[in-house]
């Protein structure tokens, strides 16, 4: 299997080999991310100690730990850790916070062994359970607060790696955005593509198909996560899916009173990460107007469409199918939305400066009671502000298009800042359009994407 990318973090790991000085390392990012794969590639050539914390008895992970580097079993865990910081210089617990499950003492016997570890051990600590792993490191209540040198976040691959790695598998890039609207950047889920299909044949084997890898992923994790109480978070997660919803949307589709939400909203979005809260980008002061929505493409596309259809797909897969392709093309536009706001922050030379803020806009029309407009992306700095509008259509985007954007650009106080427009398009853009073309609009495609990214 091909290594894609990560050569920030592995040039991090080769710093750390070179430092004669013990560090402990805490790996965090859910699921999937790519955590065990960087790790193996980083130390393949060293006499680490890995080991991967299973949730078990304590007496049998004990015994288990004490025989994967000794003859001897331990009586203790201070002993074992101290051993094994004086005869490894590199140390990893893959799923560490699994510990903290089996017995939170374990976590005071490791700070003890730790502090009294005077070798040059590199302690490597991978965790997917974000909200664990956060409580373990950063609460001062706990043994661990303040004993790691690093907490670092794996993110998903950039929209421009996952497109390289899509294209290396032979997809186009409608075929590469179609799917990354799907999974987004997660490494272990792209590769599930790796054989080219067709979008349809896709879908089902890798999301219908009774054996299909990512039909039950999502419930699997977020049961883990969530415990007891996963159907409420399950509840406004599925209200969540497809597009931002306001609290009072979310309160009258997951049937959880307005009074009660925010503990759960807090936890998606501080604790666990799955949901952010999103306000206009230009905001009126003291305003409350804000949305929320999924942060993760899998989630999302697994809400939307998996999670509801289970019973169809139990019985009648092949109608599964229809209901999830009869929806993708609109589930595809909303999400190229963010797609296109990726872009432009992994491309602003484009439009000749930084985005400082990068967003939706969306309020009352002035003037017209009732009536209400979006603007698909705005973003701005001190000087400029660019007004973008996305579409996923199987049709030219024509001149009404561009100047219902002109029109709506106009209700916003922007100061002296530039005004720059640009649209996006699956199907490009009419030739009347065409001829406007100037400095400050801009018309991109796939295709134009490909061709700025270098993959064409």
């Amino acid at each position: 299997m091909k290594f894609f990318n990560r050569k920030k973090e592995l040039e991090f790991f080769n710093k750390l080999k070179q430092d004669s000085k013990k560090r402990f390392v805490v790996l965090h990012g859910r699921r999937r991310i790519g955590k065990t794969t960087l790790i193996r590639k980083v130390f393949e050539n060293t006499d680490a100690f890995y080991y991967f914390v299973e949730v078990k008895k304590e007496e049998t992970l004990l015994k288990e730990l004490s025989l994967a580097f000794s003859k001897a079993v331990y009586n203790n865990w201070y002993d074992l850790f101290l051993d094994l910081f004086e005869k490894y210089d590199y140390v990893i617990f893959d799923e560490f916070q699994n510990l903290f499950k089996i017995n939170p003492n374990i976590l005071f016997a490791l700070q003890h062994a730790w502090d009294e570890n005077e070798n040059r051990t590199k302690l490597i600590i991978p965790g997917s359970y974000v909200g664990l792993i956060k409580k373990i490191f950063t609460d001062e209540k706990m043994p661990l607060f303040g004993r790691a040198d690093n907490i670092i976040k794996i993110k998903e691959f950039s929209l421009k790696d996952s497109l390289i790695m899509l294209k290396s598998f032979g997809y186009d890039i409608y075929e590469s955005l179609q799917i990354y609207a799907m999974v987004g950047g997660i490494p272990k889920y792209l590769w599930l593509f790796e054989t080219k299909r067709s979008i349809k044949q896709l879908i089902y084997e890798i999301f219908i198909d009774e054996f299909a890898p990512l039909r039950e992923e999502a419930k699997n994790i977020l049961i883990t996560e969530f415990g007891s109480e996963h159907k409420s978070y399950f509840s406004i997660l599925e209200s969540l899916a497809g597009s931002p919803k306001s609290l009072s949307e979310i309160s009258d589709f997951s049937k959880i009173e307005k009074t009660k939400l925010p503990k759960y909203l807090n936890e998606l979005s501080e604790v666990y990460e799955l949901i952010s809260k999103e306000q206009p980008v230009f905001l009126k002061k003291n305003s409350r107007n804000y949305k929320y929505r999924i942060r993760d493409f899998y989630y999302n596309f697994f809400f939307k469409n998996i999670f509801g259809n289970y019973s169809i797909m139990e019985f009648n897969p092949e109608k599964a199918l229809e209901i999830i392709l009869n929806n993708l093309n609109n589930y595809i536009g909303i999400q190229f939305e963010e797609i296109c706001k990726r872009f432009i922050q992994e491309n602003p030379e484009i439009f000749g400066f930084i985005p400082k803020v990068i967003g939706k806009q969306w309020g009352k029309v002035p003037y017209k009671k009732g009536e209400s407009y979006d603007i698909d992306i705005v973003a701005y700095d001190n000087d400029n502000v660019i007004f973008g509008e996305c579409k996923w259509k199987n049709k030219k985007v024509g001149i009404n298009e561009y100047k219902k954007l002109l029109l709506r650009s106009e209700y916003l106080e922007v100061g002296k800042r530039k005004k720059m427009y640009v649209l996006f398009s699956k199907s490009g853009f009419e030739p009347e359009l065409e001829k406007l073309r100037q400095e400050n609009l801009f018309f991109i495609t796939p295709i134009d994407m490909e061709k700025i990214y270098g993959l064409k």
